[in-house]
């Protein structure tokens, strides 16, 4: 179904988060990133592991049509003493060679809002050491648009990010979560900084079951178009 989806809107670059590699299944030595990539022609991709248990790997991945042409990665340490934090999780960054270059970043926050609120922090600051070219940042930042941690994002980071669902359409819509019945905004399309690109359209997808009422994912997916300005 992801595979089906991807095929039908050809975005030019997509970050996924938890994307599994199962141990001691058929596909032994391929991530889901692998087979989804090579099932919706995408000949780019970097999966980055994040969280290991006995029986598979969960992690963050980039699929892209244009060639990624550096990598960085982020991995946020766990609180021991916190019980929300119960998972390694890891930002991943890349540059693409698409138009005069895009940086793009996908990662997926933690259970635990105080774990979040030290993420974004450490994710803004190592975001502009890397480079001062325009950011693209995507994923499950598992918070809604007034929380700490976005409100640290959109208002306090330096630069901060713009939200393009928000400046597409306004405060209604882009629930994500869960796909059958969407009541929580906690999938971001974002960008810094915010005078970099025009939004064009954003839009969230894989809200329709199959035949057997199976959704694509858990969360519906975004698609953005977004125009580099100037």
């Amino acid at each position: 179904m992801i595979v089906k989806l991807l095929k039908h809107e050809q975005p030019d670059i997509v970050g996924l988060q938890e994307v599994c590699h199962l141990r001691g299944s058929g596909l032994i030595g391929e991530s889901q990133a692998v087979v989804l990539a090579r099932m919706a022609g995408y000949p780019f991709w970097h999966f980055v592991p994040a969280h290991r248990s006995q029986t598979k790997t969960i992690g963050q991945a980039i699929l892209s049509h244009y060639p990624i042409t550096a990598v960085d990665i982020l991995p946020f340490p766990r609180d021991p003493s916190d019980p929300k934090d119960n998972e390694d999780r890891v930002a991943v960054w890349v540059r693409i060679a698409l138009g005069r270059g895009v940086e793009f970043c996908v990662t997926h926050l933690s259970l635990s809002r105080k774990a979040r609120e030290r993420s974004v922090q450490q994710l803004a600051s190592w975001l502009w050491q890397i480079s001062d070219a325009p950011k693209i940042l995507v994923g499950d930042l598992n918070d809604e648009p007034d929380s700490p941690p976005l409100q640290f994002l959109l208002c306090k980071a330096n630069p901060p990010f713009a939200d393009a669902w928000q400046i597409a359409n306004g405060s209604e819509g882009g629930f994500t979560f869960p796909s059958q019945s969407p009541k929580h905004r906690i999938d971001y399309v974002l960008f810094s900084p915010p005078e970099a690109f025009e939004v064009e359209k954003i839009q969230t997808v894989g809200d329709v079951p199959n035949s057997c009422g199976t959704y694509p994912s858990d969360h519906l997916g975004l698609v953005a178009v977004l125009k580099f300005k100037g």
